[in-house]
């Protein structure tokens, strides 16, 4: 195994970890339908990043057949994609997890899917289990309750009936905690946001590059261009999104770029100032004085050479 899928629930954060031996389309694919969709149901809307998995047409065309929104977030920008936080949470349990055994990391993701699905999300205030199906599982310590006291219970459809209304005012009030805990955030990041350009449909820009090195071809990332252009701007998507192209080839979009990744175009070349001769060291050259008087008309205006200097010296020589 050399691949993980993670799959989240953004409202329930509920999480799926799935290992692959290869992150192709065909995979991906058959993961999201026999293992997610076949078991919890279909979703509305399915968001991924730009990756060729995501953008095949075997995933496009199980969009379509299922009649699931398919929505691609920027090109490089992971900040809009929700289970990119999910990374950040895997990673140190499963170094725990793991220990000095490399090759059987594996078979530790059953447990730690266990312990993100059981442990109280900030954001919404609960499990992601309780969301997911109306009560807390059993976990080792025991320490939460289910529904088989109520479920034993004589009077089962009138203490049932009343559980169900409160979790319809859990979930409410879980939803308003979701829209307060992104308003936070938001109002967070802008503090120390500069303003965004104001592009629009037609406007040349700079593409921000993500280059990487291969050493079999000699190239380092670290020497490598970091902008690309000029693109032009075909539509914009959001406030923040726009489609871009190449100009040369406009009808050809290249995807959608958030405004972080591009800068305003601007010909430097033809801006440029001409080219200055460097000025010699030394004295300026004499320039021949012009008097005002013109010479008559029997004037006659003859050049007398220098005398030549070398031949100074070899009668200076001789005497």
């Amino acid at each position: 195994m050399k691949w993980i899928f993670i799959v989240e629930d953004c409202t329930t954060k509920w999480v799926e970890l799935f290992p692959l031996k290869q992150a192709t389309a065909k995979e991906c694919a058959l993961t999201l339908l026999n293992e997610v969709f076949l078991r919890y149901g279909l979703p509305r809307r399915l968001i991924s990043d730009n990756g060729s998995q995501f953008v095949s047409a075997i995933m496009q065309q199980l969009c379509y057949v299922l009649n699931i929104n398919q929505s691609l977030i920027p090109v490089h920008h992971p900040q809009a994609n929700p289970v990119e936080r999910k990374n950040r949470d895997l990673k140190p349990r499963l170094a725990m997890m793991v220990g000095n055994n490399h090759t059987l990391w594996n078979e530790q993701l059953p447990a730690i899917r266990f312990a993100m699905n059981t442990a109280k999300c900030e954001t919404t205030g609960c499990t992601a289990a309780y969301l997911n199906f109306a009560r807390e599982l059993r976990t080792l310590d025991d320490v939460t309750t289910d529904l088989r006291s109520v479920i034993h219970n004589d009077n089962f459809v009138p203490e049932f009936t009343p559980y169900l209304k409160r979790f319809e005012r859990n979930m409410s009030q879980i939803k308003e905690n979701i829209e307060k805990s992104q308003d936070r955030r938001k109002a967070y990041a802008d503090k120390s946001r500069k303003p965004s350009p104001n592009f629009k449909p037609g406007d040349l820009v700079w593409v921000k590059l993500h280059p990487l090195s291969k050493a079999n071809q000699s190239k380092s990332a670290k020497l490598m261009p970091r902008k690309d252009g000029p693109y032009v701007i075909l539509s914009q998507k959001s406030l923040t999104t726009f489609v871009v192209a190449s100009c040369d080839k406009p009808d050809e979009p290249l995807g959608a770029y958030h405004v972080s990744a591009l800068t305003p175009f601007q010909n430097v070349i033809q801006n440029q100032s001409p080219v200055v001769p460097l000025r010699r060291r030394g004295r300026p050259p004499k320039q021949p004085s012009v008097s005002n008087e013109s010479p008559g008309e029997n004037a006659k205006i003859s050049k007398i050479k220098p005398p030549r200097r070398d031949g100074l010296r070899r009668c200076r020589g001789r005497m």
